[in-house]
């Protein structure tokens, strides 16, 4: 007849190790104030004994769930499987992982969708939030400044009522910078094709173009898409058609946008760059996909999603971080054939 094994417990952990209850379950707990020489007695006993804790009880105990919620979101379903959105979430989620920690990724693409978030979270599911690609007004933001759980933003944006730390690029000057790359090239007549207006990237990302631009910034020869897809580019160099014998250079946005233009330029009849020059923003894997390839700026997406996680675990353990600071990343340009 086959027997039952007896679970093991915090005492049999603690008797194997010869320390104290309170001593195991600090460690458990990742309590300080246990030495190395009893911390090094537990973590064997633990793994001589095949310990497993009961999360159950440690999170009723601590009220802790473990639970990283990661809450996107998007206008557009195609937003999810763009590369700084993924490479965001992979790199958020390793760090949080090797924290002890499961990431779970809530995506709100409707009003209903956005309502069964916000009751989660009023609920206290998580122990705390990473909030990506949040709109600069939306009612989602409003409903975690009742929680006391941490909050890090993927964004910068303009929205002063909002506490929340921020993990961002330097997008700004980002688009700055490759815009005087043009102008640099005698590239003088330049359009620009704007993100959706909801993403505080796109707000940024045009501020720097206009920085750029000066006295040359002219209104009529910019384009505000309402996503980041290749469409959007089309759309925006189908709408300046009339104008592309006079313009001689295309700043987009993102590198879908951008791929877009090219891809409507060329049915056009004009040649890139020899006619008119394009640059992209993020130097996604569409960078190089696209023909001819895309200078761009670039971005590291993984690094991204890394430091919100540091950042939020930074905060859970108690550490002091000021409302509204806001950690940027640096951009850098990389030159291939569009421009």
């Amino acid at each position: 007849m086959k027997t039952t094994r007896k679970k093991v417990t915090i005492r049999d952990v603690a008797q194997h190790a010869g320390v104290s209850y309170g001593t195991v379950s600090r460690y458990l707990n990742g309590n300080d104030h246990v030495s190395k020489d009893a911390a090094e007695r537990v973590a064997a006993a633990i793994k001589e004994l095949e310990y497993t804790p009961n999360r159950a009880a440690q999170s009723l105990a601590q009220q802790r769930t473990f639970t990283i919620a990661l809450i996107i979101q998007v206008e557009s379903n195609e937003t999810i499987v763009q590369t700084s959105v993924s490479e965001a979430m992979t790199g958020a989620n390793q760090t949080l992982g090797d924290a002890g920690y499961q990431m779970v990724t809530l995506i709100a693409n409707s009003d209903e969708s956005t309502e069964r978030i916000a009751k989660l979270v009023r609920s206290d599911f998580a122990d705390g939030y990473l909030l990506f690609s949040l709109s600069n007004d939306n009612s989602l933001a409003n409903t975690f400044l009742n929680i006391s759980r941490p909050v890090v933003r993927s964004e910068a944006g303009d929205r002063g009522d909002l506490p929340y730390p921020a993990v961002d690029f330097t997008n700004r000057d980002g688009q700055f910078n490759i815009t005087r790359y043009l102008l640099d090239k005698g590239r003088t007549n330049l359009a620009y094709v704007c993100g959706p207006g909801y993403s505080p990237s796109a707000v940024n990302r045009l501020e720097g173009f206009k920085r750029a631009m000066g006295e040359r910034f002219d209104e009529r020869q910019v384009y505000y898409a309402d996503d980041w897809e290749i469409t959007s580019g089309e759309m925006a160099a189908v709408e300046f058609q009339p104008m592309l014998d006079h313009i001689n250079g295309f700043v987009c946005a993102n590198d879908n946008i951008a791929v877009g233009v090219i891809n409507q330029l060329t049915r056009f009849g004009y040649h890139v760059p020899d006619d008119i020059a394009v640059t992209g923003f993020d130097d996604s894997p569409m960078a190089i996909l696209a023909n001819p390839k895309l200078t761009t700026v670039r971005q590291d997406s993984i690094l991204h999603g890394q430091t919100m996680a540091e950042l939020l675990l930074k905060m859970m353990r108690g550490e002091q971080v000021e409302d509204h600071y806001i950690k940027l990343l640096p951009t850098s340009i990389i030159e291939r054939q569009s421009a």
